[in-house]
Protein backbone atom coordinates (compact mmCIF):
# COMPACT_ATOMS: atom_id res chain seq x y z
CA UNK A 1 0.00 0.00 0.00
CA UNK A 2 2.65 2.38 0.83
CA UNK A 3 4.21 1.88 -2.42
CA UNK A 4 1.17 2.26 -4.59
CA UNK A 5 0.14 5.33 -2.50
CA UNK A 6 3.95 6.91 -3.38
CA UNK A 7 3.44 5.99 -7.10
CA UNK A 8 0.63 7.98 -6.84
CA UNK A 9 2.24 11.27 -5.23
CA UNK A 10 1.54 11.05 -1.85
CA UNK A 11 4.00 10.79 1.07
CA UNK A 12 3.09 7.91 2.80
CA UNK A 13 4.97 5.83 5.29
CA UNK A 14 4.58 4.57 8.55
CA UNK A 15 3.57 6.38 10.81
CA UNK A 16 6.27 7.73 13.54
CA UNK A 17 5.21 8.02 17.33
CA UNK A 18 5.68 11.05 19.86
CA UNK A 19 9.11 10.15 20.60
CA UNK A 20 9.87 9.60 16.23
CA UNK A 21 10.09 5.78 15.87
CA UNK A 22 8.26 3.94 12.94
CA UNK A 23 5.99 1.34 14.57
CA UNK A 24 3.68 -0.95 12.40
CA UNK A 25 1.96 -2.75 15.15
CA UNK A 26 -1.95 -1.43 16.21
CA UNK A 27 -3.98 1.93 14.32
CA UNK A 28 -2.68 3.74 12.25
CA UNK A 29 -1.08 1.89 9.50
CA UNK A 30 -0.06 4.54 7.11
CA UNK A 31 0.56 7.62 7.81
CA UNK A 32 -0.59 9.82 4.19
CA UNK A 33 0.67 13.46 3.63
CA UNK A 34 -1.08 15.27 0.14
CA UNK A 35 0.51 17.39 -1.94
CA UNK A 36 -1.21 20.36 0.20
CA UNK A 37 -0.38 19.17 3.25
CA UNK A 38 -3.04 17.66 4.85
CA UNK A 39 -2.75 14.53 6.89
CA UNK A 40 -4.33 11.06 6.81
CA UNK A 41 -4.12 8.23 8.63
CA UNK A 42 -4.88 5.31 6.91
CA UNK A 43 -6.00 1.93 8.66
CA UNK A 44 -6.03 -1.30 6.10
CA UNK A 45 -8.27 -4.50 6.52
CA UNK A 46 -9.29 -7.50 5.00
CA UNK A 47 -12.38 -9.22 5.56
CA UNK A 48 -13.62 -12.48 4.19
CA UNK A 49 -17.56 -12.17 2.40
CA UNK A 50 -19.80 -14.15 4.86
CA UNK A 51 -17.46 -12.10 7.74
CA UNK A 52 -18.28 -8.73 6.86
CA UNK A 53 -21.65 -8.04 8.98
CA UNK A 54 -20.87 -10.18 12.30
CA UNK A 55 -20.34 -8.25 15.65
CA UNK A 56 -16.67 -9.88 16.69
CA UNK A 57 -13.86 -7.06 17.30
CA UNK A 58 -11.85 -5.60 14.48
CA UNK A 59 -10.56 -2.84 14.99
CA UNK A 60 -9.46 -1.37 18.46
CA UNK A 61 -7.27 1.76 19.11
CA UNK A 62 -5.08 1.74 23.10
CA UNK A 63 -4.12 4.79 24.95
CA UNK A 64 -0.34 4.82 24.76
CA UNK A 65 2.71 7.06 26.37
CA UNK A 66 3.96 6.62 22.98
CA UNK A 67 1.17 7.55 20.58
CA UNK A 68 1.08 7.11 16.41
CA UNK A 69 -1.43 9.77 16.13
CA UNK A 70 0.39 12.78 17.11
CA UNK A 71 -1.01 15.01 14.42
CA UNK A 72 -4.53 16.44 13.51
CA UNK A 73 -5.69 14.31 10.59
CA UNK A 74 -8.33 13.27 8.59
CA UNK A 75 -8.61 9.44 9.63
CA UNK A 76 -9.72 6.78 7.03
CA UNK A 77 -10.13 3.03 6.43
CA UNK A 78 -9.53 0.75 3.42
CA UNK A 79 -10.66 -2.70 3.26
CA UNK A 80 -10.65 -5.69 0.76
CA UNK A 81 -12.86 -8.20 0.27
CA UNK A 82 -11.42 -11.69 -0.09
CA UNK A 83 -12.82 -14.61 -1.90
CA UNK A 84 -11.09 -18.04 -1.46
CA UNK A 85 -9.96 -18.89 -5.04
CA UNK A 86 -7.05 -20.63 -6.75
CA UNK A 87 -4.16 -19.03 -8.38
CA UNK A 88 -2.32 -22.09 -10.46
CA UNK A 89 -2.75 -25.09 -8.07
CA UNK A 90 -2.63 -23.51 -4.77
CA UNK A 91 -5.67 -21.86 -2.42
CA UNK A 92 -5.54 -18.21 -2.51
CA UNK A 93 -7.18 -15.15 -0.87
CA UNK A 94 -8.01 -12.91 -4.00
CA UNK A 95 -9.21 -9.47 -3.73
CA UNK A 96 -13.28 -8.85 -5.20
CA UNK A 97 -13.70 -5.70 -3.84
CA UNK A 98 -12.43 -2.40 -2.23
CA UNK A 99 -13.99 -0.05 0.31
CA UNK A 100 -12.49 3.25 1.79
CA UNK A 101 -14.32 5.05 5.08
CA UNK A 102 -14.09 7.81 6.75
CA UNK A 103 -13.65 7.29 10.84
CA UNK A 104 -14.90 10.45 11.47
CA UNK A 105 -18.49 9.34 13.00
CA UNK A 106 -17.26 5.80 14.02
CA UNK A 107 -19.33 5.07 17.35
CA UNK A 108 -16.79 2.99 19.31
CA UNK A 109 -17.16 1.25 22.54
CA UNK A 110 -14.55 2.34 25.58
CA UNK A 111 -13.60 -0.59 27.90
CA UNK A 112 -12.34 0.16 31.15
CA UNK A 113 -10.12 -2.78 31.72
CA UNK A 114 -7.88 -3.14 35.00
CA UNK A 115 -5.08 -4.86 34.43
CA UNK A 116 -1.54 -6.33 35.44
CA UNK A 117 1.88 -8.97 34.88
CA UNK A 118 2.23 -11.83 37.37
CA UNK A 119 5.19 -9.17 38.80
CA UNK A 120 3.06 -6.79 39.61
CA UNK A 121 -0.54 -9.14 41.20
CA UNK A 122 2.11 -11.87 43.34
CA UNK A 123 3.85 -8.93 45.03
CA UNK A 124 4.91 -9.92 48.88
CA UNK A 125 3.65 -7.24 50.47
CA UNK A 126 0.41 -8.42 49.04
CA UNK A 127 0.43 -11.99 50.17
CA UNK A 128 -2.27 -12.89 53.26
CA UNK A 129 -1.36 -16.45 53.87
CA UNK A 130 0.00 -19.21 51.90
CA UNK A 131 0.37 -23.33 52.30
CA UNK A 132 1.59 -26.62 50.40
CA UNK A 133 -1.06 -28.91 49.45
CA UNK A 134 0.05 -32.50 50.23
CA UNK A 135 -1.03 -35.47 47.53
CA UNK A 136 -2.63 -38.72 49.07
Amino acid sequence: MISALRELGLKADKPLTKIGKKKSAGYPDIEIIDKQGRVVYLECKTYATKTKNQSFRTFYFSPSKNPKITKNAFHMLLSFELAKGERGEQIAFVPVSWQLYTLEKLKVQVKHEFNASNKELYKQEYLLAEGKISSR
